[in-house]
């Protein structure tokens, strides 16, 4: 598997996607908390600078500077080399003379005698270009000169501005450690997630020793870890009484069946005329309860994985012609065709005498409902992901609708004139489920049914392949 394929298989576990969430709302959270201490921390600076300009204010009118506007000119020109870097102050006569300052933010504030007190926040440019803002109170001044005492606040938010991003920047890395966490709670909880779908697979394959890794004090996945324990011994328990039951009822009814048999066959010949014919045909009677007696166990057998099983790589082309052969007399007596595709080749891994009775079954239904003269032909097909090795005639085939009923135990088609107990799919079926695979049943164009047991791709290889795998193993 390759690491993006893992990464798409931890994306989608509710672990990595609560933690995904999570450190989703927690990163919104990150953000409208860093854009709120901006405002906030914007806020404080405004208005530490206002006490700032209020405090200069409050300083010159204590020292009686701002009685006029050539006094407070004096004022700031002995103070001047002592004013920060970022102070400006602007003194203008009231015939519209700069007495103090730079003319540039004159002109680009707008300032002009006679105009009344207010506060000022622009953002303009300084003589060299360079953005400032202007956060300052202009005063008109007792003889109509003007006052103008503000300070470039753009170089504080600059260095206050830090504070935020490096909150950011913290907040970054816990967004990324909790990821990280996520991720590897996500790892931890999928592999042991993959140990439980092992452990059932081999269940579900016939090792009935399979057990789920659990601790009696870890977490909720070993509490269902211990349940599946639990479940798993139940079911063994049952299973085995199950099983000695049907032993037990097996052997009961096999020995009276076998003396009802026998007996019958001694009567029949002792007989002659239509009381022959009777018995006879409660000797075949009691055969097929016999034969159907012994497929319903068989069937419980691999259904549940209790039947002797040993997967193989093995020619399938081979397994097909023995099928063939084995069944070409019954076919020459009925005038039907049997004829094996010639683009068979290649290597199956399975059980070899399941798939030859699953194919036996699958053959005697095509050459029980396809009728005299058809042409029946045993084939393999590969497709994306899967391969399909299958029985094809040219007969009546089956209904869609019909179908998934002639797959079910006992189920015979309404109307058909065939003797049979019903059992051979469902045979082919079990054999299927114990492959992991299924039985399908589609159409044969233009006329006809294919049935198709159907494995997964990985059943299947070529002979160089296989001969690969042996060499390695």
């Amino acid at each position: 598997m390759s690491w993006a394929e893992r990464l798409l298989r931890l994306s989608e576990t509710s672990t990595f996607r609560h933690a995904s969430l999570t450190a989703f709302v927690f990163l919104l959270m990150a953000f409208g908390s860093i854009l709120l201490s901006n405002r906030q921390i914007e806020n404080f600076l405004v208005e530490h600078v206002r006490d700032m300009v209020l405090a200069d204010l409050h300083g010159h009118e204590r020292k009686a500077a701002l009685q006029n506007s050539s006094t407070i000119s004096q004022a700031l020109t002995l103070s001047a080399p002592r004013q920060q870097d970022e102070s400006i102050a602007l003194v203008l006569s009231p015939r519209g003379e700069l007495l103090f300052g730079d003319s540039h933010f004159m002109k680009a504030l707008h300032i002009a005698p006679l105009q009344p007190t207010r506060w000022h926040d622009v953002v303009i440019q300084d003589n060299t270009g360079r953005p400032v803002r202007i956060y300052g109170m202009q005063l008109r001044l007792r003889d109509g000169g003007i006052f103008f005492s503000a300070f470039n606040i753009l170089p504080m938010l600059e260095r206050v501005r830090v504070i935020p991003m490096v909150a950011g920047a913290g907040l970054l890395a816990v967004l990324l450690s909790s990821l990280a966490i996520g991720l590897y709670s996500s790892v931890r909880s999928m592999r042991r997630v993959d140990r439980i779908r092992s452990a059932l697979r081999s269940y579900i394959g016939g090792e009935r020793e399979a057990s789920v890794p659990a601790s009696s004090n870890g977490d909720e996945l070993d509490l269902l870890g211990m349940d599946i324990n639990n479940v798993l011994s139940r079911i063994n328990g049952l299973m085995d009484e199950v099983k000695s039951v049907s032993s037990h009822l097996a052997h009961e009814l096999r020995t009276p069946l076998t003396r009802l048999h026998n007996r019958l066959d001694l009567v029949a010949e002792r007989l002659d005329g239509s009381l022959r014919h009777d018995v006879l045909e409660a000797v075949q009677e009691a055969e097929r309860i016999q034969r159907m007696f012994k497929a319903v166990l068989r069937i419980g057998e691999i259904e549940a994985g209790r039947c002797n099983h040993s997967f193989e790589w093995f020619d399938v082309r081979a397994l097909l012609a023995d099928v063939m052969d084995y069944y070409q007399p019954l076919a020459e007596a009925q005038s039907i065709t049997l004829q094996l595709d010639k683009s068979t080749a290649g290597n199956l891994l399975a059980d070899r005498a399941l798939v030859f009775q699953a194919l036996s079954n699958m053959l005697e239904n095509a050459l029980k409902y396809a009728g005299a003269g058809a042409s029946i032909t045993l084939l393999v097909r590969l497709h994306t992901g899967y391969v399909d090795i299958a029985i094809a005639d040219d007969g009546p085939g089956i209904a869609p609708e019909l179908r998934a009923e002639a797959m079910k135990r006992f189920r015979r088609l309404h109307g058909s004139e065939h003797s049979g107990s019903g059992l051979g799919l469902a045979l082919v079926s079990a054999i299927a489920k114990l492959h992991s695979g299924e039985l399908v049943l589609q159409d044969n164009e233009p006329r006809g049914l294919i049935v198709a047991l159907r494995l997964a791709a990985n059943h299947w290889a070529t002979e160089r392949t296989t001969l690969s795998h042996a060499l390695r193993s």
